[in-house]
């Protein structure tokens, strides 16, 4: 009879030391975690630091355009000044159309200046408002 005690006995050690399913729900809670993670493609990522890239190097082209257009138009106001003021030199027909064409080509680098400085406004205005949205498809060529 002693025999059939300890087997009780050992029943009721089992029974009281059930096995752990807190492990299970933590690893369901990790992967529930894990898929609410946004998944983003990295040909999404790489071409949208691609295009930062590009759009910042345009900027700075841009920049020195916009540079070299104001040296140009400040070399053109002082020869149209210079030529305004000399009244001694003597000018021939020849002369007033060059001065005429010299009027023409500073209202049109005007003009030119103008275009880039919105043409650089709007493309910083698309970088603002491009954060947080996705990419447009850009044209192929």
């Amino acid at each position: 009879m002693a025999k059939k005690g300890e087997n009780i006995v050992k029943i009721q050690v089992e029974a009281k030391n059930p096995p752990r399913i807190r492990l299970k729900k933590r690893r369901v809670k990790a992967k529930r975690k894990a898929a609410r993670r946004p998944l983003i493609p990295k040909a999404l990522i790489s071409n949208f630091v691609g295009l930062q890239k590009v759009q910042a190097d345009l900027s700075l082209k841009l920049d020195a355009l916009t540079k070299q257009i104001s040296e140009l138009l400040k070399l053109f106001e002082t020869t149209a000044k210079t030529f305004a003021e000399n009244p001694a030199v003597l000018t021939s027909e020849r002369d007033k159309e060059f001065l005429d064409k010299i009027n023409q080509l500073l209202e049109q680098d005007k003009v030119i200046a103008k275009g880039v400085v919105y043409i650089e406004d709007r493309i910083d205005a698309i970088e603002k408002s491009a954060i947080g949205k996705p990419l447009p498809s850009l044209p192929r060529v």
